[in-house]
């Protein structure tokens, strides 16, 4: 176990791990990706199309709150500020990926009905089925940065996506334990799975229907692109029931505290 993880691990509360695990974060500075004409060869789709992600990553809120209010939270020192921190994780990436907007040449959006759709329904939850939605969005993230990102020349701008889906993963990892606490019994873990594979297969047609024009302007092949996906919703059902012996973050220690 490398020392940058085992420093984690004085504490026996997972959400005080976590919490020390964002906030080692907290001060990366944010790179340098240089002027459009670096990134020429970019189809101008792919700024519009990183614009929609940018504007997903800018709220939040209403999540932070709900989690200080929660009884979870109450029981299990350091969940409510991992949340605040896994927040302001995102809206980190919201900073860069304005960046990759504008070094693309593109202009940042205010509304977009993908948004506004995760908006609505994530207001209309309770806690889990919140965080729920947060990972199928963790989930299309992974995918998508990932894959528009092997599509770039080496670049400023080819890292900082890589760093945004490295992150992503240690997202999923963060909303898997939530919810595996959640998915105690029989019955809830059956509940989980009808209510996870209804959000992700809702969330990858909304994403694909408003991005298809990036990706294919990339190469990118839809049945790949659903192929990544499936295998990434696959990972995260495994990792909040432990399928098939599925190690948890906690115990391969690569994405997380």
């Amino acid at each position: 176990m490398s020392q940058h993880h085992s420093k984690f691990f004085g504490s026996s509360n997972r959400w005080q791990q976590w919490e020390a695990f964002f906030e080692s974060r907290k001060a990366r500075p944010l790179a340098s990706l240089g002027g459009d004409a670096c990134h020429a060869s970019v189809p101008p789709s792919v700024a519009r199309s990183l614009a929609v992600f940018q504007l997903g990553e800018t709220g939040g809120g209403t999540v932070v709150e709900q989690a200080r209010r929660s009884a979870f939270a109450k029981n299990n020192p350091g969940y409510a500020r991992a949340m605040e921190l896994f927040v302001q994780e995102e809206h980190r990436h919201a900073q860069v990926l304005a960046m990759c907007v504008y070094a693309l040449g593109g202009q940042l959006i205010r509304s977009n009905w993908t948004d506004s759709l995760f908006v609505v329904v994530r207001r209309a939850m309770g806690l889990r089925l919140k965080v729920l939605v947060l990972l199928a969005a963790e989930v299309v993230g992974i995918s998508y940065y990932q894959r528009i990102a092997q599509g770039l020349e080496p670049s400023p701008l080819r890292d900082a996506l890589e760093e945004l889906c490295a992150d992503e993963q240690s997202h999923l990892h963060f909303h898997c334990e939530f919810l595996r606490v959640q998915a105690d019994g029989p019955m809830k873990r059956w509940l989980f799975k009808a209510a996870w594979r209804t959000v992700t297969a809702v969330a990858q047609l909304a994403v694909y229907l408003e991005h298809r024009g990036a990706l294919k302007d990339m190469g990118v092949p839809r049945s790949e692109l659903f192929a990544r996906w499936r295998k990434t919703v696959e990972q995260a059902q495994a990792l909040v029931l432990l399928d098939d012996g599925t190690k948890t973050c906690m115990d391969a220690r690569s994405d997380c505290p």
